[in-house]
């Protein structure tokens, strides 16, 4: 298992090395809006991160415990990740990430989950969290 060699103890440098580059986000926004859990679904994306670069991403969430792989039900041969309930406490700054994001962009976003957002943040995010943990209890995860 491969530890990131912290900097120092601050926390907001803590949160920057694990997912302080484009590719972490990325990542993030595809497990949680987007319903991609498999290598091959996240190398889909329209950003088109290479194989290796992903490979590193992942092993990185695996490591610091943000993720979990485990066997496909239906392809043995294939690994899905899962959010951990450390990644899953993410989902509040991702919906304040891609908040921000819409409104100096309004050409992006996931319509629907930013008006509910709109309408009712505290349950938006809730909604989103025990959506993704109930991804985690069909996998036998708890």
């Amino acid at each position: 298992m491969k530890t990131i060699e912290r900097r120092s103890t601050c926390p907001i440098n803590y949160s920057v090395e694990i997912f302080g580059d484009k590719w972490m986000l990325l990542i993030l926004r595809d497990l949680m809006f987007n319903g991609k859990n498999s290598f091959l679904e996240f190398r889909a994306s329209q950003e088109k991160i290479s194989s290796a670069v992903l490979t590193e991403k992942l092993n990185t969430l695996l490591n610091e415990g943000i993720v979990s792989k485990v066997t496909s039900p239906k392809n043995a041969s294939k690994f899905l990740y899962l959010l951990t309930d450390k990644g899953i406490e993410l989902v509040p700054v991702m919906m304040e990430i891609l908040n921000w994001g819409s409104s100096h962009n309004p050409d992006g976003g996931p319509k629907p989950l930013l008006d509910r957002m709109k309408q009712n943040k505290n349950k938006a995010v809730r909604e989103l969290q025990d959506k993704l943990r109930s991804q985690r209890q069909l996998h036998g995860i708890n």
